[in-house]
């Protein structure tokens, strides 16, 4: 996962691909469509399509006319999203997503019959934008909550843990419980056996405390 991450990050830190994604999130175009609307060359918009293709981003089909040759047509081919916590003690990106699911999957509302009259439909999508503004809120209580926690361990044995190695082994298992000694030992690029041994080094200092 932190592969794909740093690959979307890497494909979407250019502002014209973003502006592009947010053309092709509204509907399907063709790569002279954006370069018209975007006012971006149309050498520019197929290359930044191209790269966007690679990476897994967009997805294209040449599409018949009747009025002169066939077109290239670009639509998104996934869906993602990435959350970036920066705060005292904290920095961490994640992903959710990247699985294909752009089809129109899934992407009508959560109700079992979605409404189709237009001011139904928007009073249905301000209700659904309070909700993200509040799930934002709770998740950032959460989060304020949870680095508390960790900084106020961090700060009451760090003067006992000898070394930036042990305090920085310390402060990924505070910060990654869910993950055993192995993908630790993996996440962090330290052999399984010096894990072992740092570890019990700070069982063993922590526990004499």
């Amino acid at each position: 996962m932190m592969d794909d991450l740093n690959r979307i990050l890497s494909v979407i830190e250019n502002p014209t691909r973003r502006r592009i994604l947010q053309a092709l999130a509204k509907e399907p175009h063709y790569p002279l469509q954006l370069s018209k609307e975007l006012g971006v060359s149309q050498q520019a918009v197929v290359k930044n399509l191209d790269i966007m293709e690679r990476s897994g981003l967009v997805s294209s089909s040449r599409q018949s006319s009747r009025i002169g040759p066939s077109r290239i047509l670009y639509r998104p081919s996934c869906e993602f999203t990435i959350t970036i916590d920066l705060c005292d003690g904290m920095f961490e990106t994640r992903m959710e997503g990247l699985d294909g699911a752009a089809d129109g999957e899934g992407s009508g509302l959560c109700d079992d019959q979605a409404p189709t009259e237009f001011e139904a439909v928007r009073r249905r999508l301000s209700q659904l934008e309070t909700e993200l503004e509040e799930i934002g809120k709770t998740r950032m209580r959460i989060v304020r909550q949870r680095n508390r926690l960790i900084r106020g361990f961090l700060d009451d044995v760090g003067e006992d843990v000898p070394g930036y190695a042990h305090r920085n082994l310390l402060y990924e298992m505070m910060n990654n419980p869910e993950m055993d000694l192995d993908a630790l030992s993996e996440e962090m690029g330290v052999n399984t056996a010096n894990m072992n041994r740092m570890v019990d080094e700070l069982r063993e200092i922590l526990d004499t405390r």
